[in-house]
């Protein structure tokens, strides 16, 4: 029986953004990647020294055997991965301004990994299982895939971590939410933005959202604040971490990066306060370089980047 620190599934597309920041439609010159919010935090985790499994199918084509080729070389373990030969990967195209969020394109519809099978889980073992709500959005299979996966895990007694990920143009809020409901009622911890934590529970301060997400039944739960910081809870202790400086270059994978982060801080036994922390710096340093997961840092890296911030402020 294959055992990991930590397992997760979900989406990978080929991504690929422009080599200059501008419109797409005068860009000459596109640059190949990978991109999805799961092996994002499979990077993570795995550049920290992490054992990290990573599920999903690909299509069996060369956008497919480039996501495979990239996570086996950031040790990330996708022996459980199935290339599809009826279904292709999905495509996520990137449009880089000289201010603001970038925007984004998707073609996924219909890719393989929107028929992820319970039978690639049979015979695993892992600590945490991080699940999003990407997932089950992608297709009413993988929503009751998803279930069925999370309710494998629990009863096992590995700590399920939720980070909602809400995608509009994937589904509404008013579609998604009794899903988010349903995932967070079976999870350990909750890890929400402030919007999915309001979809969540209707109230718009960080206290009352947070004390909310915990009578849903989770044990801890860490709202990702955006310029705020972080606020935690576990019941007993809260409060907000704030933001590490830095010099935004790309936003997109910092939640990503703060997810793996805590899952990191709680398997190496730090308090949920301290994981918190590493949270908050694995997002900070991933938003200094463009691409998802470009900057991740590894352990060293990450050691000198916290000793050398004692001030929090952006």
């Amino acid at each position: 029986m294959d055992s990991f620190d930590a397992l997760t599934f979900g989406e990978t597309m080929a991504l690929f953004i422009p080599s200059a920041p501008g419109p797409m439609e005068t860009s000459h010159e596109l640059v190949a990647g990978i991109a999805g919010t799961e092996s994002n935090f499979a990077v993570g985790l795995a550049r920290l020294g992490h054992s990290v499994c990573w599920i999903s199918r690909v299509g069996n084509d060369p956008f497919g055997k480039r996501i495979l080729k990239t996570l086996r070389g950031e040790s990330v373990n996708v022996d459980h991965v199935r290339a599809a030969d009826d279904a292709p990967t999905g495509l996520m195209f990137k449009e880089l301004r000289a201010a603001g969020s970038p925007n984004i394109f998707y073609y996924r519809r219909g890719s393989a990994a929107s028929a992820i099978d319970v039978e690639q889980f049979r015979g695993l073992k892992s600590r945490f299982l991080f699940v999003t709500g990407i997932t089950p959005a992608l297709s009413e299979s993988n929503l009751k895939a998803t279930l069925a996966i999370v309710d494998q895990f629990r009863a096992t007694g590995t700590t399920i971590v939720f980070d909602p990920n809400m995608r509009y143009k994937l589904w509404t809020a008013e579609k998604a939410r009794p899903v988010f409901l349903e995932l967070a009622r079976k999870s350990n911890l909750l890890l929400p933005s402030l919007d999915e934590a309001r979809i969540l529970t209707g109230f718009k301060e960080l206290d009352q959202m947070a004390t909310a997400l915990l009578k849903l039944g989770a044990e801890r739960v860490a709202i990702k604040a955006g310029d705020q910081g972080a606020y935690f809870t576990d019941g007993s202790s809260s409060g907000l971490i704030p933001p590490f400086f830095v010099q935004q270059i790309d936003p997109i994978g910092a939640g990503d990066a703060f997810c793996a982060g805590v899952v990191s801080g709680l398997l190496d036994k730090l308090s949920f306060r301290d994981a918190v922390i590493r949270g908050c710096a694995m997002g900070a340093v991933c938003v200094t370089a463009y691409g998802d997961y470009a900057a991740l840092p590894d352990r060293a890296e990450l050691e000198k980047f916290l000793a050398g911030s004692s001030a929090h402020s952006r």
